[in-house]
């Protein structure tokens, strides 16, 4: 007896046991395509289709890095054109610690999912014949406007784009400072000056003045690196900073570290649809 008899003996037994216990039996015939090969009949093999789904929060949504951009209405008047936005983070955020914000005299603390990590600063409407630049007014707004020239109304947009939006960025350099060298670039644009240097006895003041290009871009604060330097007063970096130094003499260049954020440009155009709104 080979083995193929054996199986069938086998299974012709099981099958008498079943049907003596009134348990009924579905049997489904084998095939063999060779003596080390089974398969079930094509007609008890089905596949599953999975819907694919093309979108993350909403099907207009245009995705900028691990944020998506989703329009929620558009104002259109004679002259101006409005589109309110919502920036909804695809970052899971569930344990992560609070970001913290170096403001004006304080430090605050702002959940991470109530933190946009993109600034879609820049917005562009085309028409048949010429395209129109507007945006929010800044991080914390979600509504982009756009003054429309004579002879523009707002059926005549064709297209809406994001231009080269902005990303938050972690920011922690060192820069230097001296009498001789007063002045240097922090990051691009952001520029320290060294003010006044006082002796206040077992101690020195030194005053820092930060500027920039664009106060938008970035928020952080300036310390003294080393274990000589005490701070005063910590503010923002759109202004003055004090600082103390109580480690005997003070050093002719000064190392200073920035920590906060900032801004950084992400390269690339964006389209998105407002078709659903007329």
């Amino acid at each position: 007896m080979n083995s193929r008899t054996i199986s069938l003996t086998v299974v012709g037994f099981l099958i008498g046991a079943f049907s003596a216990a009134g348990i009924g039996v579905r049997v489904i015939e084998e095939v063999r395509t060779d003596e080390n090969t089974t398969s079930l009949p094509p007609e008890n093999v089905s596949s599953t289709t999975l819907q694919s789904v093309e979108y993350f929060v909403d099907p207009d949504e245009v995705l900028i890095a691990s944020t998506a951009v989703v329009p929620r209405s558009v104002i259109g008047t004679d002259s101006t054109f409005a589109i309110e936005y919502e920036l909804i983070s695809l970052a899971p955020t569930e344990g992560v610690p609070l970001i913290e914000f170096f403001t004006f005299r304080e430090l605050q603390q702002v959940p991470n999912e109530d933190l946009a990590f993109i600034f879609p600063r820049t917005w562009m409407l085309t028409t048949g014949s010429r395209t129109i630049e507007g945006g929010p007014a800044n991080p914390d707004v979600r509504v982009a406007r756009f003054d429309l020239p004579d002879g523009v109304v707002s059926s005549d947009i064709a297209s809406v784009q994001i231009i080269d939006p902005l990303m938050l960025y972690p920011l922690d350099v060192t820069f230097e400072l001296s009498e001789q060298e007063p002045s240097a670039e922090v990051i691009d644009g952001v520029f320290a000056e060294l003010l006044n240097i006082s002796d206040q006895g077992d101690s020195v003041i030194v005053q820092i003045e930060v500027s920039a290009d664009d106060p938008i871009d970035y928020t952080f604060s300036i310390e003294g690196t080393g274990s000589g330097w005490r701070s005063v007063v910590v503010r923002s970096a759109h202004g003055t900073v004090n600082l103390m130094w109580v480690g005997g003499g003070l050093p002719e260049i000064m190392t200073f570290r920035a920590r906060g954020t900032q801004w950084v440009e992400l390269e690339g155009t964006y389209t998105l649809s407002i078709g659903r709104f007329g």
